[in-house]
């Protein structure tokens, strides 16, 4: 016992439920007084039924079975530690996830000794526990003690008579739902309706039909659980509802009554049974406004229109709106005449307060309350709208604080964002009603004043707006001084549209802090901002080259053939100060106008050996760095001097450096530029033609200028899966790359589509975001060392037999699946046409299956596109569609091989997909057959 006491608590600390089985001598009154308080155990006793059955008694229904069985299984012959501990191990294993049930208890009240032992004997043989009280008084004590399922109450006994227990027992909340059934030998008509109106739930007449009083109270007990059942039902509905703010309600068209939840009582703001219970009451709930929009949504869903579906409001008796949902379904008879109608009511109120809110901060600046820069848009947007329709113009005017960084840093922001309300304010009541004042962010705020053209009228707004500015404002019993700088521009001699008037007034207002702040200035074309930004820039290249501002990134190059990083191209990036990381298409031309490209140049070039040189020394002994040049290098600069100093000065071998120059590069001086570069070949390095195809692209240059690789513009390879020319200029440029013995780099790759394209065509070198985006060194180190070894993009493992099947309908494309389940083809399919095209980039397909009725192209352009960028498939059609003109023109243009209709027969699509197959191979021959030629 010692053993299994241990193993007992060991075990319900770890499950959640356990069975505990006693047989013969372990089942003493010893032996159970030391089981642990495990409320959730159910424990089982093997044994005498009379030893069962007083334990039964004397532990509050715990043990729930008796006898020499249980499930099958017959205790142990000899009554061994070992037997048992295996047992009880099995016992817990299988009930870990069952659901342990006590058995039922039933509470005999009854004067008599010989009724109670009858009754205990009769119910204890169908697995129920059975407790006794003696009469009234301790049968009350032990409904406290014991919560019996069911009461057995005797009618007629000593001191207080079962009816006037049964009616106190009711009082009790544990007994409103239980069930009591009268024991009495009392039969007439008074005494019955007595025993119903003191709450029993049934009688059972004396003497007592044993068989009988088995079925009952088993039937009753059945019947209890039935309603506690529905009870919970109707409890989690009604939680349902509360939680999630529905009520519901059912309306009896013909008697004109309608029955409500809780919930919907909740809504409308009335206590239950408090209300009248008609449609007439529930429509006087309705906010007056929003009435005969609810009247009409009723007619119509009854008169079988649309059903009944609206948001209003409801106008509640304390004089509050509350906005609501309403849904119903109508229910006609047989001829067609509405009977009732079921529906939901859903107090969206918060919702609308949220959507109020979230317009709210939409368009509305958080601090100042003012209209934010979406709504200002909005408003410039209606003005111009207005000012076109009625021939006049508009004032914009664009305000800076001046001196406000200082507020902030001096007396922190909590003064700042005071001063700012109060600027808010003083503008708000310095312009008009038509006019709009918002705030644009931080210090900065702008006014539209429409219909505002005449010269005097415009300036004398403005001054009045810098005159706001004259009086301190009053923060915190500070007076704070602040000034404006204020940018002016007019429509429509500024600008004609949102985005030109803005920036220009806030061209405008720069200038007028440019000028000594505290005053305007109207916006002109001609301010000497270019002039301005090109020195500003110039001076900061200049200051970005000797503070090391400038960054290289690396964007990798893989190799098709291998699938390994075969190299990488070397990116400059401006990390600036103060505006964050710069593109090079931002300061590359000023860099070239300016000169500042050649030192800059030599620095990447510089940075890009040296960074190839160590990771040559980790061991990444195969990675190129290509490093872009530019015209001005040539033309002012040795080149090849420059790009032997650099490789001597880093250690790096010359095959390690590749130069890429663009086509315009070649055109202007070209004598000079061929001798340069004959000479930067003879020290070792490659040379690479950049954005080959969309300058003045001359086969003369590639057989004049000795370049190794042609590197393949991003615009042709963007399109290159659904765009017939692109793909086909791609694949012109690869195969006139292999026939002048010079290598294909392909850039722009982004998808997988594109990727299995250019390796199909036997494209040599890609790169692109799809593989990895620009980054830094040590960014690049670590991703060599993950994939040293192994390969970047692994060889396509390419099966024989591969079909694309493309419908817009999902179930279709499940059937096509189905037919072709046991065929041994590789299937692909999609709902999409554009991903089809990529799929086919990425798959060598044979047999394509396309529907005709597609959303975005129809079956025929499709497989027209397909032909032109994919000839060796086999196209079919698939319709259901009677109009065939399209498909017959695209089968006689050799677009489409065979058409079938909806619905098909899957033996006769099986037996002619075999033969596309075969047709296929025919002309094309296998797939294996192709790749032992790569």
């Amino acid at each position: 016992m010692a053993d299994l006491l241990v193993m007992l608590n060991d075990m319900t600390g770890r499950a959640a439920k356990l069975k505990v089985v006693f047989y013969g001598g372990l089942a003493r009154r010893d032996n159970w007084a030391a089981l642990p308080p495990c409320a959730k155990a159910a424990y089982v006793v093997f044994g005498p039924r009379r030893l069962s059955s007083r334990l039964c008694r004397d532990n509050g229904g715990l043990v729930s079975a008796v006898g020499n069985k249980l499930s099958g299984f017959r205790p142990p012959r000899k009554n061994s530690k070992s037997a048992l501990s295996n047992r009880f191990r099995m016992e817990v294993k299988g009930m870990k996830d069952e659901r342990i049930e006590r058995a039922a208890i039933v509470l005999v009240i009854d004067d008599d000794p010989f009724i109670r032992l009858l009754v205990r004997d009769c119910l204890e043989k169908t697995g129920l526990a059975v407790y006794e009280a003696v009469d009234a008084a301790s049968g009350l004590a032990a409904i406290g003690m014991h919560t019996p399922d069911i009461v057995l109450l005797d009618v007629v006994m000593p001191g207080i008579s079962g009816f006037e227990a049964c009616r106190q027992a009711r009082q009790l909340p544990s007994m409103q739902f239980c069930p009591i059934v009268m024991l009495t030998s009392l039969e007439d008509t008074d005494s019955v309706t007595q025993a119903y109106e003191a709450g029993a739930t049934d009688f059972i007449s004396k003497p007592i039909n044993w068989q009988l009083l088995q079925h009952r109270v088993r039937f009753i007990l059945k019947a209890s659980e039935s309603f506690r059942s529905i009870q919970k039902s109707d409890l989690q509905l009604a939680n349902a509802q509360r939680i999630s703010s529905v009520g519901s309600w059912e309306w009896n068209i013909n008697a004109d009554t309608v029955s409500w939840s809780n919930e919907m009582y909740r809504i409308c703001g009335v206590r239950p049974g408090t209300y009248g219970k008609n449609y007439q009451t529930f429509l006087a709930l309705v906010h007056p406004a929003d009435r005969l929009q609810v009247e009409a949504a009723v007619r119509d869903a009854l008169d079988q229109g649309p059903p009944y579906d609206l948001e209003h409001r409801l106008l509640l008796a304390d004089g509050t709106e509350r906005h609501v949902h309403g849904k119903g379904d109508v229910v006609f008879d047989l001829a067609g005449k509405a009977i009732s109608m079921n529906g939901m009511l859903q107090d969206i109120t918060q919702r609308m307060l949220d959507q109020q809110r979230i317009h709210y901060l939409a368009n509305y600046d958080a601090l100042t309350s003012l209209p934010n820069r979406n709504l200002l848009e909005d408003r410039m947007l209606q003005a111009i709208t207005q000012a076109k329709r009625n021939s006049d113009g508009i004032t914009v005017l664009c305000l800076n604080l001046d001196g406000f960084k200082f507020v902030n840093d001096s007396y922190g922001h909590a003064v700042g964002n005071s001063l700012l309300k109060k600027v808010a304010v003083r503008l708000k009541e310095a312009v008009r009603e038509s006019d709009t004042v918002a705030c644009l962010g931080g210090d900065e705020f702008a006014l539209i004043y429409p219909g505002l053209v005449n010269n005097s009228d415009v300036m004398r707004s403005v001054h009045r707006v810098l005159g706001l500015f004259a009086e301190p404002f009053i923060v915190d019993l500070r007076a704070i001084h602040v000034t404006a700088s204020i940018g002016v521009c007019l429509y429509p001699d500024d600008g004609e549209n949102v985005g030109v008037l803005s920036k220009n007034a806030d061209v405008a207002m720069h200038e007028a802090k440019e000028s000594g702040r505290n005053c305007y200035k109207f916006y002109a074309q001609e301010m000497g901002r270019r002039i301005d930004q090109y020195v500003e820039m110039e001076n900061a290249l200049r200051v970005a080259l000797d503070q090391n501002q400038f960054e290289v990134y690396y964007q990798p190059k893989v190799n098709l053939r291998s699938g390994k990083y075969c190299g990488v191209e070397a990116l400059i990036r401006w990390n600036h100060p103060q505006n964050g990381m710069i593109q090079p298409g931002t300061f590359i031309s000023l860099a070239e106008k300016s000169g500042m490209i050649c030192p800059i140049g030599e620095w990447v070039m510089r940075t890009a050996c040296a960074q190839a040189k160590e990771w040559c020394e980790m061991g990444f002994d195969d990675i190129s760095v290509a490093v872009n040049l530019s015209a001005y290098q040539f033309s002012h600069e040795n080149v090849a001097n420059l790009v032997s100093r650099i490789l001597s000065d880093t250690g790096l071998g010359a095959h390690y450096l590749e130069l890429e120059l663009t086509e315009s590069m070649l055109i202007s001086d070209s004598d000079n530029m061929l001798m340069a570069l004959r000479e930067i070949k003879a020290i070792g390095v490659t040379l690479t033609l950049d954005d080959f195809g969309t300058g003045y692209s001359s086969l003369a240059y590639l057989k004049r200028f000795p370049f190794d690789v042609i590197k393949i513009d991003r615009s042709f390879v963007r399109n290159i899966t659904t765009d017939a020319n692109d793909a086909s200029l791609t694949k012109t440029i690869v195969l006139m790359a292999k026939s002048l013995k010079m290598k294909t780099v392909a850039e722009g790759v982004e998808t997988q589509g594109q990727l299995g394209f250019l390796s199909s065509i036997k494209c040599d070198v890609v790169q692109g975001f799809y593989l990895s985006k620009p980054i830094n060194a040590a960014a690049l180190t670590e991703l060599l060392r993950k994939q040293k070894g192994h390969p970047v993009v692994p060889r396509e493992s390419v099966p024989e037999r591969t079909i694309l099947l493309l419908d817009d309908e999902p179930h279709v494309l499940s059937a096509l699946k189905r037919a072709f389940r046991n065929e041994g083809y590789q299937i692909l399919q999609t709902t999409s046409a554009i991903e089809a095209f990529e799929l086919l980039a990425m798959h060598r397909v044979q047999v394509i299956i396309s529907d005709q009725r597609m959303p975005i192209m129809s079956g025929t352009t499709f497989l027209s596109k397909v032909k032109e960028l994919h000839p060796e498939t086999i196209r079919i059609i698939l319709s259901g569609y009677t109009e065939l003109n399209s498909v017959i023109d695209a089968i006689n243009h050799g677009a489409v091989y065979r058409f079938f209709t909806k619905p098909w027969d899957d033996q006769n699509l099986r037996d002619q997909i075999r033969e596309a197959f075969e047709h296929q191979w025919l002309l094309h021959g296998r797939p294996h057959e192709h790749l032992l030629q790569m």
